[in-house]
């Protein structure tokens, strides 16, 4: 399949446009507004956007869209002896949109190597002057830089120009563009101007310009070519650009500045991006990116950001507004400080702005500073809104996302307040705040927060702090500290960081999968497994509407923290393995359920509550991990607003629980968990050098595995439904016995998460490793069936006792008041009182469970049955207080302890 059929179905599955014609493709449905008003070029799309171009204007590129496609371009489209340059022909044609013959024979296709991680990417070089640039074109996020020039060359004075333009075109020409970049330049020559490239706003082209002045002398034209700066977006080009038009000037050259947005301020846009919607346009041709028309609008923007002085910015703006018919008042920046102007003429009547749109202009400074809304962001479920904004100071620094109240952008005096605690001071009245806030917020951005680390359903993505995921791209954080997924916005509501991710997918290794496997065995397995099966915990309980939970135990000193601890270093987070839900309020308790998503919470050694001492601390109730199971919410609360709605959030990551002994719990809680012992049975000099080489690897090493294994969803889901259906259908026939269905399918989940582990590992897991975890999962299962329908650990020790009391008995103690069976009939019941049992304990030198305890979970036992609490008539005659159980004699042998 071609790239271009792949884009097209990507494009039709995201947007489900409704008519497919041969020139476009409308009805899809646009992400901000919800109408279905979308539409693209159904031939080479590069731009998708809303047709409610005044309601709505909401459009993104084809790049932003399906990142995945424009990745690799070296493997979709490799080099061949007939086409060298395959993969740099389709991204500079397929990625930048540019004609190729305009460019042939002025680049080629090599190969960069990083000189530090020796990682390696297809590259398209330029020759300029003695030296190259070379853009990177395989996956460029990761290296440092996207683009390199020759180690040691210098292109200082020089300009690349395309191969279709020569000096001797240039020195005819009315005006000639010097962009920043070969693509902008390569861009504007596409649309029919002469353009050339700086290659960066630190190279001032005195050489090319002295060349120019000389070719347009030899051909004895007076009146050289207009010089213009047309930079990008950004602080550096727009001082480059002051500095060159000055210096340009005092050379004799005629100059100017173009800019896509004035002040070189609003969303990054290059002459490139604009090409991209040029050659998408529908509509009036005069209104496209790149005509005739925008180019003046950008010649006007590049004049007022090199205008010298406020009042000579504001005379260019009024000029501009008037030409528009536009009110006479306005706000406008300049060298980073807010100005508002209003055009006086010599009959002013003071109507409001509106009557006089000439004359002299009034300026006045409103604030020593200038600030930019730069996105809301909005809560839904709290009907909360905050505003986010850029402040720039004349000294040249910044504060970027600076959070504003609604209050502070609707009042002048909270607006006072906010601003002034950034050292800055507002003194403009409220109606010129309102003015100035009606401008800003039309077509403001919206992004919503995140409230937990994880996996955002809504938006199919993992957001993980600096870093997120969004199907199977990566995406770093923006200057503005959210992520941008094109039809979609997020961030982390939270400023605190869970984890701390390094992900470079050429540096990332699995050599410690082999000394998982020799410290821990299949146990290690089972660990790992269910950690990544955590990542996956929302769309697993999508389809299956619930997760097992994970059991660990062991004696003290075992190896579980070393190993919980190096997995959780697998995601990120250095030195964890969890929390004393004993130790915790209720509201520290739900927060750490719901502060994550597709990831694991750990409770860890809470104290269970037959060995709680601290009878006025509430101990944990390990039965209310009933409802985390189906990933119901772990709390509910009141929402405030004036009616009666509450807010329950579901639990979406996963839970495992470790501690020395296993908990109790109802048989519902019993039946959910999957148990595992780790003990020092198989300790030796090998297993305990690799459980310290795991403790000691550096986070950073690992941490991207996290990384690794979510942008393998897609493939990670398809195996592991398929492999689940096999195992719970398969596990019962291979271990006999096992017929509960809860136990099945928990463990069913486990066992197909450890075959999962292969393809997310490959070349590092022996096939036997995970035939031999699978085995040791089965007997998981068929253990957690038998030791959910027992009883409470005390009461099998309450019948260990009993046991070796009747050992003890004489023949002549049986059937009279001595033995510890008071009823008549002990063939059929057993009668037992707690005092006599006490007593022959303590003299048999039996160690006594604590009896308070004991009475409490004693009338739970289900082998024997308990039947009731009463006075019973012993053999001797006399009416004694038992616990009264049935019993079958000799045969009750056979019971489970």
């Amino acid at each position: 399949m071609s790239l271009q059929q792949e884009i097209i179905n990507g494009l039709k599955d995201e947007f489900k446009f409704k008519t497919l014609g041969k020139e476009w493709l409308q009805g899809g449905k646009c992400p901000d507004c919800k109408q279905t008003t979308v539409f693209c070029a159904a031939v080479d799309p590069k731009v998708v956007r809303c047709g409610r171009s005044n309601e709505c204007r909401w459009e993104d590129t084809v790049r932003n869209l399906l990142p995945d496609l424009f990745e690799d371009w070296s493997k979709r489209h490799p080099r061949t002896e007939a086409e060298p340059n395959a993969a740099a022909d389709a991204y500079l044609s397929h990625e930048r949109g540019l004609d190729l013959m305009l460019l042939r024979g002025s680049y080629t296709e090599e190969l960069y190597q990083d000189y530090k991680t020796r990682a390696t990417g297809a590259t398209v070089r330029f020759r300029i002057a003695d030296t190259y640039w070379e853009r990177i074109i395989d996956r460029p996020g990761r290296f440092g830089k996207k683009a390199h020039f020759e180690r040691g060359g210098t292109y200082g004075g020089h300009v690349w120009m395309p191969p279709v333009t020569s000096i001797e075109k240039l020195a005819q020409a009315d005006e000639i563009l010097i962009t920043e970049g070969i693509f902008d330049a390569t861009a504007i020559t596409q649309v029919h101007r002469h353009a050339v490239s700086a290659m960066s706003t630190s190279n001032y082209p005195d050489r090319f310009l002295a060349d120019l002045r000389s070719e347009c002398v030899r051909a004895k034209r007076h009146d050289f070519p207009r010089l213009v700066f047309a930079f990008d977006v950004g602080r550096a080009g727009v001082e480059a650009t002051r500095d060159y038009v000055k210096r340009a000037k005092r050379d004799n050259w005629e100059a100017e500045a173009m800019q896509v947005h004035p002040d070189g301020e609003g969303k990054k846009l290059d002459w490139n991006d604009l090409l991209l919607r040029h050659v998408n346009w529908k509509g009036n041709p005069e209104k496209a990116p790149l005509s005739d028309t925008a180019f003046e609008t950008y010649r006007y923007n590049g004049a007022i950001t090199i205008a010298e002085t406020a009042h000579a910015k504001g005379k260019l703006i009024a000029a501009r507004r008037a030409e528009q018919a536009k009110s006479a008042t306005f706000y406008f920046r300049h060298n980073n400080i807010t100005y508002w102007a209003k055009v006086k003429s010599d009959d002013d009547d003071d109507d409001g702005g509106k009557k006089s749109l000439s004359g002299k202009v009034h300026v006045e400074q409103i604030a020593n500073c200038a600030f930019r809304l730069l996105y809301r962001e909005r809560d839904d479920i709290k009907n909360e809104t905050r505003y986010f904004a850029r402040i720039d100071f004349p000294e040249g620094q910044s504060e970027k996302a600076t959070p504003f109240s609604n209050s502070a952008i609707s009042s002048v005096g909270e607006f006072r307040k906010t601003l002034a605690l950034h050292a800055s001071l507002y003194t403009g009245t409220a109606e010129q705040l309102d003015r100035i806030m009606l401008n800003q917020l039309r077509g403001l951005k919206v992004v919503q927060p995140i409230p937990f680390t994880g996996y955002s359903r809504d938006h199919k993505a993992w957001v993980l702090g600096n870093i997120a995921v969004h199907k199977g791209a990566t995406h770093k954080l923006n200057s503005e500290d959210y992520f941008d997924f094109g039809k979609s916005a997020v961030k982390l509501l939270s400023r605190k960081r869970m984890l701390d991710l390094y992900y470079d997918p050429d540096q990332l290794k699995f050599d410690w999968l082999p000394h998982l496997w020799t410290a821990w065995g299949p146990k290690g397995l089972v660990a790992l497994a269910f950690f990544t099966m955590s990542l996956f915990a929302v769309q697993i309980r999508d389809k299956h509407k619930s997760l097992g939970l994970l059991e660990i135990t062991g004696e003290p000193g075992a190896g579980k923290s070393t190993l919980i601890e190096f997995l959780w270093k697998l995601l990120g987070r250095n030195g964890y393995e969890g929390f004393d839900p004993n130790k915790a309020t209720p509201a520290f308790l739900a927060r750490s359920f719901l502060q994550v998503s597709n990831l694991p919470v750990g409770l860890v050694e809470g104290k269970r509550g037959e060995d709680d001492k601290t009878p006025h601390i509430k101990a944990f109730d390990y039965n209310e991990l009933l409802v985390l199971y189906n990933g119901r919410s772990p709390r509910g609360t009141a929402q405030k607003s004036n009616d009666y709605e509450t807010n329950e959030p579901d639990f979406l990551g996963s839970v495992y629980v470790m501690q020395n002994e296993r908990i109790n719990g109802i048989p519902a809680v019993l039946q959910r968990l999957m148990s595992m012992n780790i003990d020092k049975s198989n300790w030796s000099a090998e297993t305990k050098a690799s459980a310290v080489k795991l403790e000691q690897w550096p986070s950073e090493e690992v941490s991207g595995t996290l990384i690794h294994v979510v942008r393998q969803e897609a493939k990670w889901l398809e195996f592991f439904f398929e492999r689940f259906s096999y195992h719970d259908e398969e596990m019962p026939k291979r271990k006999p016995g096992l017929y509960e269905a809860r136990p099945i399918k928990c463990h069913s989940q486990l066992a197909a998460a450890v075959e999962a582990l292969a393809g997310l590992f490959p070349s590092k897991l022996a096939q036997s490793w995970i035939d031999q975890t699978v085995a040791f999962v089965d007997a998981m299962a068929l253990d957690r069936q038998t030791s959910a329908g027992g009883d409470h650990p005390l009461v099998v020790r309450f019948w260990e006792l009993i046991d070796a009391l009747l050992d003890r008995e004489k023949a002549t103690e049986k059937g009279t008041g001595l033995s510890i069976n008071q009823s008549r009939n002990s063939k059929t019941t057993m009668a037992i009182r707690l005092t006599d049992f006490e007593i022959k304990c303590r003299n048999a030198g039996l160690t006594l469970p604590d009896m308070d305890k004991l009475k409490k979970v004693l009338s739970s036992s289900k082998n024997p049955k308990f039947l009731a609490q009463k006075k019973v008539n012993n053999p001797d005659g006399k009416v004694v207080a038992c616990w009264v159980f049935e019993w079958k004699g000799d045969e009750a042998e056979g019971r489970i302890i």
